[in-house]
């Protein structure tokens, strides 16, 4: 281990780095033995081309889908390749072409049945023993190629950020499992954790907000109160209890969201509350944390890009309040975006790799100086 004032070595961080880039390898291989397979007719094309909320290629067609997913697999192998080559020639292009392939399989091949089935998914213990068929029903979307091609894409878009992320690192030569550098001091830290902390609170707030617009127009249902749609939609609506449980449902799964979006900057976030025995007091896993929130992020960006295309693409779509909340849930996911990586950030305890770091510390007021807080 070095010290915490001696630079890192990209030779020490080699096998970290050689992790992601073989499986950005692998997942660009996939995709194209996929993309072939959809070329010559060997395997069903499985993207969303007829009908799918929110899909590019419901306008652009299924040729589009086959040609830009063998182009993204093309360059993918050839971005990965590249992370093996030494960094004073590749390294920006690298960079930017990774972040370029995660935004394009994001804005592309992930569309709105992903926040869909996240928001069936949390509502399904509860709701899925009183609606008849729903468990069922669930099961076999969930089961659906198309919706098993799109978890794909979805974890292409995670395996591109972080190589990304730790390719920056390695050309920076800094620590690619944590992000420091040489210049790294506990006063460095704290101020990080404190600038972490100020904008954590401001992207969860963002994002609260525009998190409540939608149950804002689902839990009105419980009184009969029906936004945004014509008397004789809201009438049938009304004359079904199914579709008003399932509606209200996934409106409480929106609280309950922005409920837990308040750890990313509260205690709790850091520490098991209380009240939930057996884990009173405990570590907070940082995993636990960043996984579901960028999973949500991706699937809230997907959703809010899909919506603004209906709008603009679709004829007869009009700017109504429905179309209006779906478009905001974009800037819910970036929001959502933002506060995860702060909070990634503020949690970064003493690296096992370079040595540097300080111990864990709870959120302080953003006028503290030190930004280090209660441990």
């Amino acid at each position: 281990m070095t010290s915490p004032t001696d630079p890192p070595e990209i030779a020490t961080f080699a096998p970290h780095r050689r992790v992601v880039s073989w499986a950005a390898l692998a997942w660009s291989t996939a995709l194209s033995a996929m993309g072939i397979g959809w070329a010559c007719g060997a395997l069903p094309l499985t993207v969303p081309t007829e009908k799918g909320f929110g899909s590019v290629f419901v306008v652009a067609g299924p040729l589009a889908a086959t040609v830009c997913a063998l182009t993204l697999a093309v360059v993918g192998v050839l971005l990965s390749l590249a992370t093996w080559a030494p960094h004073s020639r590749w390294g920006r292009p690298v960079e930017v072409g990774a972040w370029s392939m995660a935004a394009t399989t994001l804005a592309l091949f992930v569309d709105g049945q992903m926040l869909a089935w996240l928001g069936y998914c949390m509502i399904m213990p509860v709701v899925g023993w009183v609606v008849p068929g729903l468990a069922a029903t669930w099961l076999t979307l969930t089961l659906d190629p198309v919706h098993l091609t799109m978890l794909f894409f979805v974890l292409g878009v995670g395996i591109w950020v972080v190589l990304a992320l730790r390719h920056r690192r390695s050309v920076n030569a800094r620590c690619v499992r944590c992000g420091r550098g040489h210049g790294w001091n506990t006063h460095v830290e704290r101020r990080t954790r404190a600038r972490a902390l100020r904008v954590g609170r401001g992207a969860v707030a963002v994002a609260c907000v525009t998190a409540l617009l939608y149950p804002a127009l689902r839990l009105p249902w419980l009184f009969g109160v029906v936004v945004g749609m014509s008397p004789q939609d809201a009438q049938a609506l009304m004359s079904d209890p199914q579709s008003v449980l399932v509606g209200v449902g996934l409106g409480s799964a929106g609280v309950v969201g922005a409920v837990l979006m308040l750890g990313l900057v509260q205690g709790w976030g850091v520490r098991f509350p209380r009240w939930m025995v057996g884990l009173a007091g405990r570590r907070v896993p940082v995993p636990l944390a960043v996984l579901p929130a960028t999973v949500v992020a991706i699937a809230l960006v997907a959703i809010g890009r899909g919506a603004l295309l209906q709008v603009v693409t679709l004829p007869g779509s009009a700017l109504n309040v429905h179309s209006v909340v779906f478009v905001s849930m974009g800037l819910w996911g970036a929001a959502l975006g933002v506060a995860t990586a702060a909070y990634a950030v503020r949690r970064r305890v003493e690296c096992g790799v370079c040595g540097r770091g300080l111990p864990e510390a709870w959120p302080v007021p953003v006028a503290d100086p030190a930004g280090e807080g209660v441990r």
